[in-house]
């Protein structure tokens, strides 16, 4: 047995490992390793039963009864019973009861549940299963309870109330345990559960850089595996692929890239100034040079995805202006020496923004922050613009499309206009494809017209490995990476 680490780079550490709180950029990777859910679909793409042994649906395919698998036990040694794996689904509901999820809509009783107490008639254990009754059909199940927030935790870690009781209580259900944990380093150790790659790593070293370069330490040889947005792939890494020294595995470009205004103040809730500053910025972002035109794509629903609107540059933008005010301008530090397509294309963001202010007679107070700072300030309504990005699902917008208007979990998109939730609750209530594309595509308008919201590029993950490492098995339309499914060679 290989006791070397494997080294894998992200942007951030967890601060808890919480299952409620999964939804975070630096918890979800190690919550999906540690926290295994009934079903997951990241190895080989399949829907593959992990805690659930087996499941079954009606004929109306709204019950559904997931058996659990016999002998499972969290690494402490206690078993994991169909009760403890109902306590986690009950907290989690609890916990997010007036959050929109897709999960929750499916479960109507959930919102008006009031006493965590009382039982549920949608949610409960039967014998060795648990079943669940929906109001409907659920669409892409699999792909929802297999998010790291409904990975099965130990009751042990959280108290009657569902409140965690310690940030970095780990009793893992998993593939990987929690071997160590430092200010700078997260350690996991497999604990050979569920099926896996030939040559999946025993242990793995999660470190992380905060200004997102992590493909330098693969250049520098300090890791095995990173991930990376594709704009951000350097002609460095790009010629040793091309030398084989280096691999890369892509996920459709899903993400989207925008600036964020604020709506809900001055100067920014004056929708004609909103609107000017997009069509301004967009223009001198174009016309610039740092991002050729055809790069800039002004669609919130990526090419390609279902709901995609092919928006044209504003050519001459009429100029709304704003009284001289003051706004707070977040921004990501500048790259000493700008190397990638992504590190460019920020310079050049810059240049266009700061000149669309001066344009508009607003004055920038710029605040240089990384990505926790502005997250934490973007949930205190501490700016008045920021970049930023998030993501969707390629096939099937909604569930991300719901997390991101209807919940406080997720990427929290603006709504100025307040029309986007009852457009996806039409678009849930309909089977006709054709329907929900035409539901997505005026989503997609309404966000472009607010102009709280201004796209301008799309862009893909990017897995960067050594050669030594195969990622054959991973199912490039899920993440956060289950390291079950690499394969390595050390």
């Amino acid at each position: 047995m290989n006791e070397k680490p494997f080294r894998y780079w992200f942007w951030y550490l967890p601060n808890t490992l919480d299952t409620a709180k999964a939804d975070r950029a630096g918890v979800m990777g190690i919550a999906k390793n540690i926290y295994a859910p009934l079903v997951s679909t990241f190895l080989d793409g399949q829907p593959q039963g992990l805690i659930a042994e087996k499941w079954a649906v009606d004929n109306s395919g709204k019950t559904w009864r997931f058996k659990i698998r016999k002998g499972l036990v969290f690494d402490d040694g206690s078993p994991i019973t169909v009760d403890i794996v109902l306590q986690n689904f009950r907290r989690i509901l609890w916990l997010t009861r007036k959050d929109g999820l897709l999960f929750n809509s499916l479960l109507p009783e959930v919102a008006k549940w009031e006493d965590y107490s009382a039982p549920l008639k949608s949610v409960y254990a039967e014998g060795e299963e648990l079943v669940f009754k929906f109001n409907r059909r659920p669409l892409n199940l699999f792909e929802e309870i297999s998010m790291p927030i409904y990975g099965i935790a130990s009751p042990r870690c959280f108290d009657a109330n569902g409140d965690w009781k310690d940030d970095f209580c780990a009793i893992s259900s998993g593939q990987y345990k929690l071997k160590e944990r430092t200010k700078d380093t997260v350690v996991l150790q497999s604990r050979h559960v569920f099926a896996e790659a030939k040559g999946a790593p025993e242990i793995v070293e999660v470190r992380a850089r905060t200004d997102k370069n992590t493909g330098e330490e693969i250049l520098a040889g300090n890791g095995d595996l990173t991930i990376a947005a594709s704009l951000d792939l350097t002609d460095e890494i790009m010629k040793k692929v091309g030398a084989s020294e280096l691999k890369l595995a892509i996920e459709p470009a899903a993400r989207m890239h925008f600036m964020q205004m604020n709506a809900q103040k001055a100067p920014f809730s004056d929708r004609k100034l909103r609107r000017s500053v997009r069509d301004t910025f967009l223009r001198l972002l174009a016309k610039g040079g740092g991002v050729a035109a055809g790069e800039i794509d002004l669609s919130f629903i990526p090419k390609g995805g279902v709901g995609y609107v092919p928006f044209a540059i504003p050519s001459r933008p009429v100029l709304h202006k704003a009284n001289g005010e003051e706004a707070i301008i977040l921004l990501n530090p500048l790259p000493p020496s700008p190397k990638s397509k992504g590190q460019k294309i920020q310079v050049a963001i810059e240049e266009a923004i700061l000149e669309t202010l001066r344009l508009h007679s607003i004055k920038p107070r710029i605040v240089r922050c990384d990505g926790a700072e502005l997250i934490e300030r973007r949930k205190r309504n501490d700016f008045d613009l920021l970049f930023r990005g998030s993501g969707v699902s390629i096939d099937d917008p909604y569930a991300a499309l719901r997390m991101m208007f209807m919940s406080d979990i997720g990427a929290c998109i603006p709504d100025p206009s307040q029309t986007i939730p009852g457009l996806i609750l039409k678009a849930e209530s309909t089977e006709d494809a054709a329907l929900r594309k035409r539901i997505a595509e005026k989503i997609n308008r309404s966000v472009y017209e607010d102009a709280s919201v201004v796209t301008y590029a799309h862009s893909s993950i990017v897995y960067i490995c050594t050669e030594k490492v195969d990622l054959s098995r991973i199912n490039l339309f899920s993440d956060p990476i289950e390291f079950r499914a690499v394969s390595w060679r050390p």
